[in-house]
Order: structure tokens, then C-alpha cells, then sequence
């Protein structure tokens, strides 16, 4: 009789089976359990860690345009660092212009070096609608490890130190930053020509100067009041007043001037009091009336 034989082959087939599905269950979750603990990053990952390190910026005032930074800091040198804003909508982002205008870059240089912190400047003109705070992401693209090695790289640096662990090429990193707006302080304006002096009989054109305030004041424009008798004026382009000499808007914290002609022929020696009518727009249209003394010899 063959049972016996044949009982004994299927048990012992049985048994293989079994522990080869044992052994592969086993593998199986010590992968699971040691995955994580063996994981390695892909090859050209950033291992940089290049971050801001700026979370709100400095206030800012409806209707006002003012520069603001966002510091930034890495774990190993990076190159090449280039820096794009995105902001809402009505909010104008300019960049300095060494760069052409496109974008801006750290303060130092281009490079920011390992575990030391540098900064990024950008300018925001806010709009006199922008009430709250608001938000802008940044963006910057950089290069890691490329023409720098352990040694140094020519410029009296250390170089970014790990060229050789697999750190290499070009990255992003962006970072969302809140920028506060509170509302302004202190005179939309300061007139910074109290007095002129002219001579009786003379005709010529004379500087009125302004201080801008916090924010800036659009469509700024000059007219004289009522003159006393024997002197007229006129203004450039002979226009019914003058306009500001460098741009229409008078830029919160700068300062600029009109020109007005002073025609004196008739006009007697002695001082006089004349009305200047300043007209603007800020959040509204503005109209503002301060003085001047005309001393005539």
C-alpha cells in the first residue's frame, strides 16, 4: 500500500508552504517597522533648509508705499538667491532697481552662507482702499553646491561645505508673510518755504517746497490766492497752477517743490501775506490752504 508514502508527501509539502508564507509575513513587517529608519532622501534633494525667518513685517499705512525686508537663514551656503513677491490684488510691488527691476535679491550679495541670517528688500505701495492686513508670498529660487567646494571658492569663503553629500542644483522655497497696515500718523503735508524773498520790478520763477507726510498725496497741485496789488503770477505751461516738478504724487516721507513766477513789475517794496491753495488726493479729494510771506526790496 502506498498511503503511507503518499500522506507523508503531502504533509511534508504542506509544511514548506507554510513557512515560506511565515518567513515572507516576517519580512514584510520588518520593512514596515525599519522603513522609516532606513529611509533615504533622493538623490539631489535641498538639504539646505533655506527659510525666512521673518514672519510679519514692518506696518504700513493705507495710501502709503515704503520699503520692507524679510530676513532669511539655511543650514549650508546657497548662490544665486533671486526673490519674486506676489501680493494682493491693488497692492504694487516694486524691487530695487540694481537688479533691473524684476526682482530682488539679499543684502550682501547673491549668496547667503550657512547658519548666518541676510535680507530681502522689496517696496509696497499700498492703496488708501487696504484698510486691514494682508499677506504676500515670496518666492525664492537659489543653487546649491555648484562652483563652491569644501577648499573655498576663490573669494575668501568656506565654501557651502557639502558639495560632496549629494546637495546640489537649483530650488524654491516660499514663504507667506503677513504685513500689518495701521493708520497714519501725523500731516499729510509740511510746506517747507515759509518766505521768499524778490526784488520790486523783477519776474522770474521761485521754488515753493513740500515735505510729504506718511502717505502719498496724488494730483499735488499749487495756486496762489488773492496778491496784492501790483503783482502777478503764472505757472509752468501756462497752466492755472503748478504741478509738482518731479512726478505728480507727492511720495510719503520725500519731498519736492512747484515753481511759481513772481511778476513784480508794479510792485512796491514791503512784505506781503499771500495765500498758497494746495489741492491733493488722498483717500478723497483734498484741498488745504497755508501761507507764505513774500519780502519785496
Amino acid at each position: 500500500m502506498t498511503f503511507p508514502d503518499r500522506g507523508t508527501t503531502v504533509h511534508r509539502h504542506h509544511h514548506r508552504t507554510g513557512t515560506s508564507v511565515a518567513v515572507a509575513v516576517l519580512t514584510a513587517a520588518l520593512l514596515f517597522v525599519a522603513g522609516p529608519a532606513f529611509a533615504i532622501a533622493p538623490a539631489g534633494a535641498d538639504k539646505s533648509n533655506a527659510r525666512a525667518v521673518t514672519t510679519t513685517t514692518a506696518p504700513l499705512s493705507p495710501g502709503q508705499s515704503g520699503w520692507v525686508s524679510v530676513v532669511w537663514t539655511s543650514d549650508q551656503t546657497v548662490s544665486g538667491w533671486s526673490t519674486t513677491v506676489t501680493a494682493p490684488k491693488g497692492v504694487t510691488v516694486t524691487y530695487p532697481t540694481t537688479r533691473g527691476g524684476a526682482d530682488t535679491s539679499l543684502y550682501g550679495s547673491d549668496t547667503l552662507v550657512g547658519t548666518t541670517k541676510d535680507f530681502t528688500s522689496f517696496k509696497l505701495k499700498v492703496p488708501y482702499t487696504q484698510t486691514t492686513s494682508f499677506q504676500v508670498v515670496l518666492t525664492s529660487r537659489y543653487s546649491v553646491g555648484v562652483g563652491n567646494d569644501a577648499n573655498g571658492n576663490g573669494n575668501g569663503n568656506g565654501g557651502n561645505n557639502g558639495n560632496g553629500n549629494g546637495n546640489s542644483g537649483a530650488f524654491t522655497t516660499t514663504a507667506t508673510v503677513t504685513v500689518p497696515v495701521q493708520a497714519a500718523t501725523g500731516p499729510a503735508f509740511t510746506p517747507q518755504t515759509p518766505s521768499l524773498s524778490i526784488k520790486a520790478g523783477s519776474s522770474g520763477f521761485e521754488r515753493i517746497a513740500f515735505a510729504g507726510g506718511q502717505t502719498d498725496l496724488a494730483d499735488f497741485s499749487v495756486r496762489l490766492g488773492e496778491l496784492p496789488a501790483g503783482l502777478e503770477v503764472a505757472y509752468p505751461g501756462d497752466r492755472a497752477s503748478a504741478g509738482l516738478n518731479g512726478d505728480q504724487t507727492l511720495v510719503g516721507g520725500s519731498a519736492d517743490y512747484v515753481g511759481v513766477r513772481f511778476i513784480a513789475t508794479d510792485l512796491k517794496p514791503g512784505t506781503y501775506t499771500i495765500p498758497v491753495l494746495i489741492s491733493y488726493t488722498a483717500a478723497s479729494p483734498q484741498t488745504r490752504t497755508a501761507s507764505l510771506t513774500l519780502n519785496v526790496s
